[in-house]
């Protein structure tokens, strides 16, 4: 039997694949998808694994960013319309399991905080003949500490992002379907970036049709939910304090 983690390059899905590597530790392949719009130090995070682990980690490139995979669909992406996470990762994911030997075993970094979300990459996986697919981080005994705290204990110093206050370690703090409070996390900690997303989100919106009247965050105000730019959000920021208008209703999952 194969054994294929998915790693996310995040405290959790490390964790996971820890916990594979133990139990089979010659029959176990690591594979990675880099989105290109990774912050730097996520691939610092991978080498450090490698280095603890002993072994190589698989790098997939598909070749886009995800708003270039958002512009080719001539789309805005957001919390509810993501292709880049199908593009980018769950297919050429797909393609990669379906070419290697049978039967074997995929394992996601899902816990038990996250049981909603098992079903649908389960089924997505298993359909595929010879292919089951296991959760080590639901395996006993169940780790109750922070995985950041477990990756600690193995001298692997955390992602830079998990120090700045981000919940992911996923495309350099600017997933699309991350809530506003991630986004003035953003634009606190990485102008760059952020004006980067709100440039292209104008461009964007200036192509006129459907994209005109969307945009990638949502403001959820006075229980309505409208489409808010990220141009909005930064001028708003400067009027309000954060906490008053700008609370995460949505987490960010793009893997699996």
């Amino acid at each position: 039997m194969k054994h294929i983690v998915s790693i996310s390059g995040g405290s959790a899905s490390a964790v996971a694949a820890n916990r594979v590597l133990e139990r089979y530790p010659t029959d176990t392949v690591l594979w990675f998808a880099d989105t290109l719009w990774e912050d730097p130090d996520l691939h610092r995070f991978l080498r450090d694994l490698e280095q603890h682990w002993g072994r190589s980690i698989i790098r997939h490139v598909e070749g886009l960013t995800p708003l270039q995979v958002a512009e080719k669909r001539k789309i805005i992406p957001n919390q509810r319309l993501a292709p880049c996470s199908l593009v980018l990762k769950i297919e050429p994911f797909r393609r990669y399991i379906k070419a290697q030997p049978k039967p074997l075993t995929i394992h996601l970094g899902l816990d038990w905080t996250e049981m909603h979300r098992m079903e649908a990459p389960k089924r997505r996986y298993e359909e595929l003949q010879g292919i089951s697919v296991d959760f080590p981080l639901m395996w006993e005994p169940i780790e109750t500490r922070p995985y950041s705290e477990v990756v600690k204990e193995w001298g692997i110093e955390i992602p830079a992002l998990y120090k700045l206050g981000f919940p992911h370690n996923n495309c350099g703090g600017r997933c699309v379907r991350q809530g506003n409070k991630e986004w003035a996390r953003l634009q606190q900690t990485h102008p760059e970036r952020y004006a980067e997303v709100e440039k292209w989100e104008q461009e964007q919106q200036a192509k006129g049709g459907a994209r005109a009247n969307y945009a990638i965050a949502r403001d959820q105000r006075n229980k309505q939910v409208k489409p808010v730019s990220l141009r909005q959000l930064r001028e708003r920021r400067q009027e309000l304090p954060i906490q008053e208008s700008f609370e995460d209703r949505f987490a960010c999952f793009c893997e699996y």
